[in-house]
């Protein structure tokens, strides 16, 4: 019976770490896009002078404002639940690896007993 334990938690750390290597990889494309996406659009739009042509003169300078701030908003919010994402990977990952380290005691615990009975 012991070995049928063993075997099983071996399997759900394999398991497991398959888990949090799969979420760790989501992790870093997330985060290297959203640094693509703050880098590459939102800092450039906020920084973009959008009155200094004459052409964006009143109102079409109001809206063409009013929609750059929507944009950023957007992206800011974005961004936001990038880094949630992270974050709740991250919390998951933690609490994976916790698991693991159950499964790992439990287990040194299970051959100590067998050590025991058959040494």
């Amino acid at each position: 019976m012991d070995h049928e334990r063993i075997s099983h938690l071996r399997h759900k750390i394999r398991e497991y770490e398959g888990y949090i290597a799969e979420l760790e990889e989501a992790c870093a494309v997330v985060d290297r896009t959203r640094v693509e996406i703050r880098n590459e659009n939102e800092e450039p739009l906020k920084q973009f002078d959008i009155s200094s042509a004459g052409a964006w003169e009143g109102v079409l300078e109001d809206e063409a404002e009013d929609q750059r701030n929507e944009i950023v908003y957007s992206i800011e919010l974005s961004l936001e639940q990038a880094s949630d994402f992270i974050s709740d990977a991250q919390r998951i990952i933690e609490t994976l690896r916790d698991r693991i380290s159950d499964f790992e005691s439990e287990i040194e615990s299970l051959e100590s007993v067998q050590d025991e009975y058959y040494g």
